[in-house]
């Protein structure tokens, strides 16, 4: 067996940083000192930036339902604002080069500000939530007979002042008639969201040597943060980055332009829906097929592997003939717009994730504790195996007191972290641009297995009131963590990293409340003066409830279940292939992205990525490759930059402007 590598400054483990200064020797005392107040200092700064980040954020998803950086694995906002930061830091370093920040000091910040753009997008769903049952009484009579009466007043919004300050507007927020309204809510599912990001940061803990050593995932999103700040040979010396970025940056410039004068002809690069008119059944359950051309997408994929670009395409495709099967086989099949992916796709997502946990248990067998021996770690592996189990019956106990069974708790926080866990393996190993569930997991899966009757009116109520812990995966912890770990690991302190992702998270939640609601109570969520996405989750969410209670099925729903377990067989099969059949060309990672709502983004973008890249390896290898993958950075930063000033001036001025995400 080979030896560990040696411990260096900040490595997971070491002691170097942590060893104390001999006594009498003062120097070392007063550098350690030193050191530990310009940690401080940067992590004080961090919490600044992040909250100024997600108040951006905020302000413009929920004022104009646009934006939302959290929908993609690299927020754009948390981009721009290291970039920004760069650029003073620079002018910093001129005149008082003690007072500017280094390259570690500047991955920290866009680590705290990554954790906390996420956990602002919880907050969002959860908001929404709280107080729309009491204002919309009058209208469902199964809300006042069988909801509310079922519902945690602990959990809700129920003061009648605070739930119509809420929707109408026109009030003061900073008073504590209308805090103390808000107050416990807060508290109570703050600890539910602080308890899911301990798991995600225990769990990356206790996984990162396996992954980052034993399997050698090459983490790609974190080539970002790294090429921006490096020193040596700065991104921007290549022409061809500066082509890139002309490209994607005009483009955004060009639809602002026509946002402000019509007459200028637009480039639509985003969501396009085309609705396929002429199809007689079953062939018009193809309709409609949804698109996007975003540069910044072409940017991200072109670090994808090609047979997981190639399987994106290839089963969004299979998932649009699977809707012509069932339109055949058991009726018209209809389209939402949430779910473009077609019918029972998302529960084929949630087999598909499932199954590449299974898988990965599976492989690693017996190598976990070489992992654990071999390599030094973040924190003590005990220590984070109990905070991992703390954070989890934190969270159960919230959802019991949410009047949700007790077993159904426990499998809804399973299958939580078990989703968590994938996408976290997902981005560290391949980086797509989006790897989310909509609406899929865990409550709905707890709904499919159970059913109505074992489940019960208040469980029913339960699961409606924590719809915005599982409508999307996007913003979950696990992810930015492990990818956390992997970006500042022997640039500083294990302590200091982990003390930043937690204050990262606490920040993105606390501010995230505080905007919402100081809109909410200025605008109204129901008067039109803004999107009213508040509005919107609030009744997606017990539109639900409403929905359960009459439905016909009172048990389990097996076909839901069967494609579930569909999804998981065909992701194992799959797997299984790669294993034995070097070049197999379908992906299991492919085939769960293949059914999320984010692929009727990425499909396109993968499609054209595939063709540019085949032909560059082809006929330039590696050596062309790398050579034109400035180009491509130039993609990506142009329309992050670019499209982070024009969203910022829009934020700033209350004016809406050109996003250039999603849609």
């Amino acid at each position: 067996m080979s030896k560990a590598p040696m411990p260096m400054y900040g490595s997971p483990g070491s002691r170097v940083a942590e060893t104390p200064a001999p006594p009498g020797d003062r120097s070392s005392a007063d550098a350690s000192g030193k050191l530990r107040s310009r940690w401080g200092a940067v992590l004080f700064l961090g919490l600044l930036l992040t909250a100024g980040n997600v108040a951006w954020m905020n302000s413009s998803e929920v004022t104009w339902d646009r934006g939302f950086a959290t929908t993609l694995s690299l927020h754009y906002n948390v981009v721009f604002t290291l970039v920004l930061v760069l650029m003073v830091n620079g002018l910093v370093a001129r005149r008082r080069p003690a007072l500017a920040l280094r390259r570690a000091e500047l991955l920290l910040l866009f680590l705290m500000g990554t954790m906390g753009t996420g956990t602002a997008y919880y907050a969002e769903f959860l908001i929404g939530v709280l107080p729309y049952p009491y204002y919309h009484a009058n209208t469902d009579t199964r809300f006042v007979e069988s909801l509310i009466p079922n519902l945690s007043k602990l959990l809700t919004v129920s003061d009648p002042d605070a739930v119509r300050d809420f929707y109408m507007g026109n009030a003061v927020l900073l008073r504590w008639s209308a805090l103390r309204a808000w107050a416990v809510p807060f508290f109570l599912w703050g600890l539910v969201v602080a308890a899911a990001g301990w798991i995600g940061i225990c769990l990356s803990t206790l996984i990162y040597a396996q992954v980052r050593y034993q399997e050698r995932l090459p983490f790609p999103l974190i080539q970002v943060p790294l090429t921006i700040t490096e020193e040596r040979v700065p991104f921007y010396r290549s022409p061809l980055f500066w082509f890139g970025f002309a490209i994607a940056g005009g483009i955004v410039i060009i639809n602002e332009l026509h946002m402000i004068n019509p007459t200028i002809p637009e480039m639509r690069v985003k969501w396009r829906y085309v609705r396929l008119t002429g199809l007689e059944r079953p062939w018009s359950s193809l309709s409609p097929i949804v698109f996007s051309l975003n540069p910044l997408l072409i940017g991200l994929q072109f670090a994808m592997p090609l047979d997981l670009l190639w399987s994106v395409f290839f089963f969004y495709w299979m998932g649009k003939f699977n809707a012509v099967l069932l339109d055949f086989l058991m009726g018209e099949q209809r389209y939402t717009a949430t779910r473009e992916v077609g019918p029972l796709a998302a529960e084929q997502a949630v087999g598909a994730l499932l199954a590449l946990v299974i898988f990965s248990f599976w492989t690693m067998r017996g190598r976990w504790r070489d992992a654990w021996v071999k390599y030094q770690h973040f924190m003590p592996l005990r220590r984070a195996a109990a905070g991992a189990i703390v954070g989890a019956a934190v969270m159960v106990a919230v959802l019991c007191l949410a009047r949700m069974p007790f077993f159904l708790a426990v499998l809804f926080v399973l299958i939580f972290v078990a989703v968590m866990y994938s996408l976290a393996r997902i981005r560290a190993q391949y980086g797509p641009p989006s790897a989310g569930l909509l609406m899929s997991a865990p409550g709905p899966v707890v709904y499919n297995l159970f059913g109505r009757d074992m489940i019960g009116v208040p469980g029913l109520g339960s699961l409606s009131l924590t719809h915005w812990m599982g409508r999307e995966f996007c913003p979950s912890a696990m992810p930015a963590a492990l990818e956390g770990f992997a970006l500042m690991e022997r640039r500083c302190p294990p302590g200091i990293i982990i003390t930043a992702m937690f204050l990262g998270i606490v920040a993105g939640y606390v501010t995230s409340f505080l905007t919402i609601l100081t809109i909410a109570y200025h605008h109204g969520m129901k008067t039109g003066k803004v999107a009213g996405v508040e509005a919107y989750i609030g009744w997606e969410a017990f539109a639900l409830f409403s929905r359960r209670l009459s439905e016909a099925v009172s048990g389990p729903h097996w076909d839901s279940l069967a494609a579930t377990g569909y999804g998981a067989g065909l992701t194992l099969l799959l797997q299984s292939l790669r294993t034995r059949f070097v070049g197999f060309p379908l992906h299991p990672v492919g085939y769960a992205i293949g059914n999320t709502w984010m692929s009727s983004s990425l499909w396109s973008t993968a499609f054209i990525t595939w063709v540019i890249k085949s032909f560059v390896l082809r006929y330039g290898g590696l050596r062309g490759f790398y050579a034109v993958a400035p180009f491509f950075w130039g993609l990506l930063l142009g329309e992050f930059i670019i499209g982070s000033i024009v969203s910022l001036a829009g934020t700033l001025s209350g004016t809406p402007t050109y996003v250039f995400w999603p849609y």
